[in-house]
């Protein structure tokens, strides 16, 4: 297997930032001959399933990537992406370029979804959006028993609140979940809401908006008020040594996912006695891309490369 690339993880930290995403180009697609829901991208190398709904609403939607040579294939690995976006934004094309290159370059299939937001014309919050995580991996896994798709082993990845909700399904939904999954890559994820300097952020001026908008939405004037409810949402609450291994990552100088989660995220980790790959990052804020950092981008690719080895 060759080694995931330094310039993908550099996509990576880059789409973390909250102002940047990454815009799906178009592609000419023929039949594949095989399965009539997967069409090929010539363009990328790659067969495809697009849009796939799993409820009503606009947001509830994924696709399906799948290597040239999946049907030579007797069954196939498959992660399952969740993109970031501080609950509010995002799409499940921020990392496009990644999951092309892990498809074409590695032989897995990538499954990436979109899940409801938060906005000031619904009433989702963690509760809806979790749920919507829940349903559209049944759906992947449907779909792809549909259409003949043996699927060995799974992972999910998740970047900012996707490492949220990777961790929280890895941790409570392993008994119920259709795949068989065997491990999870958490970067910047934010592990226990209930921290207190994560808290705060809503008091910041650059998140005050946001900040009235949680606080409406859960019914309370002091967001220290609804900690009962990001506590049931929290994934640090679920830690116990039976939890499938774990890749994070962390920026030390992050003003989004305080450190301070990190920390107390590895003890619980060390206290359970859980296995699990840490990497933080000193000089990087939120997106992992301190220039300084660059080596540990490496790092992180190289950790995914052995679990992928030693799971799959």
């Amino acid at each position: 297997m060759n080694n995931l690339t330094k310039s993908n993880f550099f996509r990576i930290a880059a789409a973390l930032c909250l102002l940047c995403c990454l815009v799906l180009t178009g592609c000419s697609t023929v039949p594949s001959g095989k399965d009539s829901g997967f069409t090929l991208d010539a363009q990328n190398g790659i067969y495809r399933v697009t849009a796939v709904p799993y409820g009503s609403h606009s947001k509830q939607k994924f696709d399906i990537y799948l290597p040239l040579d999946y049907q030579s294939k007797e069954n196939l690995d498959i992660f399952v992406c969740i993109h970031g976006g501080s609950y509010f934004r995002g799409d499940r094309y921020d990392m496009n370029d990644l999951y092309l290159d892990m498809v074409k370059n590695h032989g897995v299939a990538v499954a990436t979804m979109d899940y409801r937001l938060v906005s000031p014309t619904n009433n989702f919050f963690l509760k809806e959006m979790f749920e919507d995580v829940c349903s559209a991996i049944d759906k992947i896994a449907s779909v792809c028993n549909e259409n003949d798709l043996k699927i060995d082993k799974a992972a999910l990845m998740g970047f900012s609140a996707g490492g949220h909700f990777a961790l929280l399904y890895s941790y409570t939904m392993i008994e119920k979940c259709p795949f068989d999954l065997v491990f999870c890559v958490d970067y910047v994820g934010p592990a226990d809401l209930t921290d207190e300097a994560f808290l705060a952020k809503t008091e910041e001026k650059r998140f005050e908006q946001l900040g009235k908008l949680f606080k409406k939405r859960l019914g309370v004037k002091d967001i220290k008020d609804a900690i009962p409810y990001f506590k049931e949402y929290s994934p640090i609450e679920y830690v116990t040594p039976s939890i499938i291994p774990t890749i994070c990552a962390y920026g030390m100088k992050d003003e989004i996912v305080p450190f301070s989660i990190c920390e107390s995220f590895k003890k619980k980790l060390d206290e359970c006695g859980c296995t699990y790959e840490l990497t933080v990052f000193p000089n990087s804020n939120h997106g992992l891309d301190a220039p300084e950092d660059a080596p540990l981008q490496v790092v992180v690719a190289e950790q995914i490369q052995d679990y992928m080895k030693k799971y799959f």
